[in-house]
């Protein structure tokens, strides 16, 4: 009976390979395709096996042998389709002579199969016995005595499969194979050799336990794994990654099933009987075995010393690792370089910074290279117009949609000796570029490299930033340094910006920094026609570290929306970047609001922003609709504290959101401005056009606090007004005497920075599928009726000395929730700026 069960495992196991060979590798390659047939036919023979075994347990002998015959041909024709197969790799291009003879083996197999096989029989004591006549008459029979079994075993199993492989090997070496294709042929030949072991193996131990060769299928069964991990290679191992590969083989799995079978043999009572004792000995240090071999092989492969062709966890630990505050620039780029060449054995790195010339400079170069690359390279255009931050040598002819740039990438590479380009940009501007030489083995970066080189992209981005922030060391000892950094942030800002174009809104906002620079931001960014995303943040910190982290969140967020679909998951990912990439102690409070244009809907997720006012013309009131939220990079996991609100906008509806340099800021009585005067100015102003209550609201807060500023304002003004035949005019920039006016205002404390009048040319539309659930729907009317229960509350029971409402948050905190060191909470709050 377990031979039985032995063989059912071992047929679904083939059938699953068959099925992924079928379905993961390329079907327009004809050594392929016949890797997928010669599988198919070894599934069914192994069926047909089961059932002659089925047969032979329930003593039902009549179709043992017809059935048997079916097998034994059936084995001899997958060995011809897949060895022609293996030919076929290397010659696609049908040939008929090939056909011919590929078809006359076939007929030759069931030839013998059924015509010259005399006797055939299946049992559990003597296994499988097949007798024949032989070939060759009696005189020279004892040279040689050849039988049409031994012809049948020899021609299909050893003889057809090794030259279908020689005449591969020379197909390649005439037509310059590459690297990869003779790795590939290499472990198809590991495949048939290990088919080979494994039937010598079983016909050995045949000789004293027969039943042994009712097992030969397995043969079968490895030979095609090894050929299906052959076809799915995509990158070419070194030796130290292959002797690496072994040493993690031997000491997470060999050793430990070594153990467990020295254990049991000492184990095991001398009379041979399995006692109660002995299982339960059995089982317990088999489960430790398994245990340790689950926790060495989780070690060994998330160690950053053994290098592996599976390196994406190790690379990703260690860029996470990088300490950009601690450290000095040379050994930030020394650091970053044995990072990539100990995880990805590139050979050399150079990275070049954005110069005053239009010209991409070297900033460091492990192998010393020193040219400059032109800005106006027509590649970079094309590349960003494709969306392609990252380029690997080997995709250039494999990929259309680098075909607009093949000869410039091609003229590139081999200007600066490299084979990997990523590409720094800040939406069309170029601030940089890392380029990564050969890997140490000669060898070509493949699709695995390309694509975990494209899911930690943001690491690279935050390295190049670094290196164009730091890399001048003269412009580090200037003064104005923060000055010159402003002025630089803030265009970017403005450029990256895609201002909202449709007639159903109208957007304003400002920003206004109160020492030259700083970490507040408002980002408009078009997903769809009829979809926008909002973004109002403040980064803790000040000055230049602040208006850095500040500018790659903002250039993070757009990266990350082209790889999730998620709203909520969005903002989650966010959280995990701020915490985990951005500088220790960083913490984002800010809104995240989508808006679609088609069903007039408004998802929103506060995490911190102070006030979210709306404007309903129905009410002829503004209420608060932000509810409670939580600031990015405080938690580990913030999911459970991630909540979706929506809200219907209808015509005539204003939403203004702030942060808290506009309602915290204080005049020179120590009176706060405060929520209500923000209220007040969105009623006062709602007749004018969304920037101009921005502009009205700050001025009203010069004019209050009458001194210069203490922190930060953002304001993003949205006045929404339904649908486009509603619209009575059309949304215009501030006039030219208005705008003059606001900057004489604030110039007395501050530069302002604000919407330009003219709108720079809007970017692409990121064109993401964003879904959004809400878990919350918000309206004027619940609003109300929760403003109206906690005044009522509060006429019951009218407490002795008023405090402010602080909302009381009964969740349980969640798994992984890591709670701070809040001995200084006060300077830590007036760190963050809350």
């Amino acid at each position: 009976m377990i031979y039985i069960i032995l063989n059912i495992v071992c047929a679904l196991f083939i059938i699953f390979f068959t099925h992924l060979i079928d379905t993961k590798t390329k079907s327009d390659n004809l050594g392929v395709s016949s890797f997928s047939v010669a599988m198919l036919v070894t599934a069914i023979e192994s069926i047909l096996f089961v059932l002659v075994l089925i047969m032979r347990y329930t003593n039902f002998e009549a179709l043992i042998v017809p059935v048997m015959r079916i097998c034994l041909a059936l084995d001899g024709i997958a060995f011809v389709i897949v060895s022609f197969g293996i030919f076929e790799i290397g010659r696609p291009r049908k040939y008929l002579i090939i056909s011919l003879i590929k078809y006359a083996l076939v007929l030759f197999a069931v030839i013998i199969s059924f015509f010259q096989f005399t006797t055939i029989d299946v049992s559990f004591e003597h296994g499988i016995v097949i007798a024949s006549e032989y070939l060759i008459p009696a005189p020279a029979r004892e040279f040689f005595p050849l039988t049409w079994t031994s012809l049948f075993t020899n021609l299909y199993r050893y003889v057809i499969p090794i030259t279908g492989m020689l005449f591969l090997v020379i197909l390649q070496e005439d037509k310059n194979a590459t690297q990869l294709e003779k790795y590939q042929t290499s472990v198809m030949a590991e495949g048939i050799l290990l088919m080979w072991a494994i039937n010598l193996a079983i016909k050995f131990v045949s000789t004293s336990a027969p039943a042994f060769s009712l097992l030969y299928m397995y043969s079968y069964l490895f030979m095609y794994v090894v050929f299906y991990m052959a076809l799915t290679k995509i990158s070419v191992p070194s030796g130290k990654a292959m002797f690496v590969t072994l040493f993690k083989s031997l000491v997470s799995y060999i050793l430990p099933a070594v153990a467990v079978g020295v254990l049991s043999m000492f184990l095991q009572p001398a009379t041979g009987e399995y006692t109660k004792v002995f299982i339960a000995q059995f089982i317990a240090y088999s489960t430790v075995a398994v245990l340790f071999s689950l926790w060495i092989s989780s070690v060994l492969s998330s160690s950053s010393r053994l290098y592996t062709a599976d390196y994406e966890a190790s690379l990703e630990k260690e860029l996470a690792k990088i300490d950009y505050k601690e450290s000095e620039m040379d050994q930030i780029t020394a650091k970053m370089f044995e990072i990539m060449r100990r995880n990805v054995e590139s050979s050399s790195m150079t990275v070049y910074i954005l110069s005053g010339q239009n010209e991409l400079d070297v900033a460091y170069s492990s192998n010393n290279m020193n040219i400059k690359i032109p800005l106006n390279n027509p590649m970079f255009d094309a590349l960003l117009n494709i969306n392609k931050s990252i380029v690997v040598k080997s995709q250039i002819e494999k990929q259309h949609d680098l075909a607009v740039a093949q000869k410039e990438l091609e003229a590139f590479f081999a200007h600066t000796k490299s084979d990997a380009l990523f590409i720094l940009n800040e939406g069309h501007n170029i601030f940089g570029i890392i380029t990564l030489g050969k890997k140490a083995s000669g060898d070509h970066y493949k699709e695995y490299d390309y694509n975990v080189f494209v899911k930690l992209y943001s690491y690279f981005f935050v390295f190049g930033y670094y290196m164009r922030n730091i890399s001048n060391k003269d412009v580090l000892g200037v003064v104005n340094r923060e000055i010159k950094m402003s002025s630089q942030i803030i265009t970017s800002i403005q450029e990256n910006i895609d201002h909202v174009k449709t007639p159903k809104v109208d957007i304003g906002y400002m920003m206004v920094p109160a020492h030259n620079i700083g970490g507040e931001f408002i980002d408009m960014i078009r997903l769809t026609e009829k979809r926008h995303l909002f973004v109002v943040g403040d980064l803790s910190g000040k000055g230049i570290a602040a208006s850095m982290n500040m500018v790659i969140l903002k250039s993070i967020i757009r990266s990350y929306l082209a790889e999730v679909h998620d709203f909520k998951q969005l903002v989650v990912k966010l959280n995990t970047f701020v915490r985990d990439s951005l500088p220790k102690g960083t913490i984002f409070a800010g809104l995240f609001a989508l808006i679609d244009f088609e069903t007039d809907t408004m998802y929103y997720i506060n995490c911190g922003i102070p006030a979210l006012m709306m404007y309903t013309q129905v009410y002829n009131n503004v209420i608060e609709i932000q509810g409670s939220g939580h600031v990015l990079g405080f938690v580990k996991d913030l999911t459970p504290y991630v909540s979706v609100k929506t809200t219907k906008l209808n015509h005539g509806d204003i939403i203004m959101a702030c942060t808290d340099g506009l309602i915290q800021s204080h005049s020179l009585r120590g009176e706060q401005f405060g929520k209500e005067r923000v209220q007040q100015a969105v009623l006062d102003n709602s007749t004018y056009p969304a920037q101009r209550m921005a502009q009205f609201t700050f001025e009203g807060l010069l004019k209050f606090m009458s001194k210069e500023m203490e922190d930060d304002v953002s304001i993003l003004v949205i006045k929404y007004e339904g649908l486009p035949e509603e619209k009575k005019e059309t949304v215009e920039a501030p006039a030219e005497g208005e705008a003059v006016e606001a900057t004489e205002a604030a110039a007395e404390t501050t530069e302002t920075v604000e919407a330009p009048a003219e709108e720079t040319p809007a970017e692409e539309p990121v064109d993401t599928q964003m879904d959004a659930v809400a878990d919350e729907t918000v309206t004027p009317e619940s609003v109300a009726a929760e403003m109206a229960a906690v005044a009522e509350a509060a006429a019951v029971e009218e407490p002795a000395e008023k405090k402010p409402a602080i909302p009381v948050d009964d969740m349980t905190m969640p798994e992984g929730f890591e709670m701070p060191d809040l001995s200084d909470l006060d300077a830590m709050m007036k760190e963050a700026g809350l």
